[in-house]
C-alpha cells in the first residue's frame, strides 16, 4: 500500500504536465539560498516512505530551472530549485528525470520483495523498521531477535532473485484504505495513509 497524495500528483500516469506555480518562497539553510515552488499539479514524486524525491526540470518558455529535490510539507508537494523564472505567472512544463525514477522504482520494488523473503526465511515477526530507496541503492532495516546468518542471507537473496526473474505482471489499483486492508494489503510502519490508497500487487 502506498499513500495517495493530498495534492494533485499525476506522476504515476504522466511524465510531464503543463501546470502553474501557485506559491513559492525563498529559503536559506546552511548559508545557501534555495527556492521552494508549489504547482497546481505535478508529476514529481515527493520523498516518502524512504523513497527519495524526484529531480528534473521546470520549463517556463525558453527558461529552464533544475529541480534538485521534491518533498512533502503540510500535504503539499514542494519542488526545490536554485532560482526563479523571470515570469513566475506563466505556464510551466514540469518534467521529472524518467531514468532516475525508473531506477528508484526498481529498488522500491526490491524492498517489497526483500521484506517478503525475510518473512519467509526468518518468520512472520520480521518487520520493516526503516528504509532508503534511491536510484543507486536501497537500505532495508528490519527487526529480528538474532544475527542473520550467511546461509539465511543466501536463501533470502535466492528467493528475491528468483522472483525478479519471474518478471511477474504488476497490478495497481486505488482503493478505500479499509477495503485494501481487508483484501490483505500490508500497511508499513509509520506510514501516513489517507482515505484512499494505491495498492500494488505482484
Amino acid at each position: 500500500v502506498h499513500p495517495v497524495s493530498q495534492t494533485s500528483f499525476v506522476g504515476y500516469d504522466d511524465l510531464l504536465v503543463p501546470t502553474r506555480v501557485v506559491k513559492y518562497r525563498k529559503v536559506k539553510a546552511k548559508n545557501k539560498e534555495q527556492y521552494q515552488l508549489v504547482l497546481e499539479k505535478t508529476p514529481f514524486y515527493a520523498e516518502s516512505g524512504g523513497q527519495v524525491g524526484d529531480t528534473g526540470r521546470l520549463v517556463f518558455g525558453t527558461e529552464s530551472l533544475q529541480v534538485t529535490d521534491t518533498k512533502k510539507e503540510n500535504g503539499e508537494i514542494i519542488h526545490f530549485t536554485q532560482g526563479l523564472p523571470k515570469d513566475i505567472t506563466m505556464e510551466v512544463t514540469a518534467k521529472f528525470d524518467v531514468e532516475r525514477r525508473l531506477h528508484t522504482a526498481y529498488n522500491h520494488t526490491a524492498t517489497h520483495l526483500l521484506h517478503a523473503a525475510l518473512k519467509q526465511v526468518l518468520g512472520a515477526h520480521v518487520n520493516q523498521k526503516g528504509s532508503l530507496v534511491s536510484p543507486d541503492l536501497l537500505r532495508f532495516d528490519v527487526s529480528h531477535f538474532a544475527k542473520i546468518t550467511d546461509d539465511e542471507l543466501h536463501e533470502v537473496e535466492t528467493i528475491v532473485n528468483n522472483k525478479i526473474r519471474e518478471n511477474i505482471q504488476v497490478e495497481i489499483v486505488e482503493l478505500p484504505k479499509e477495503e485494501a486492508l481487508k483484501k490483505g494489503a500490508m500497511a508499513l510502519f509509520g506510514e501516513k495513509y489517507g482515505d484512499r490508497v494505491r495498492v500494488v500487487t505482484a
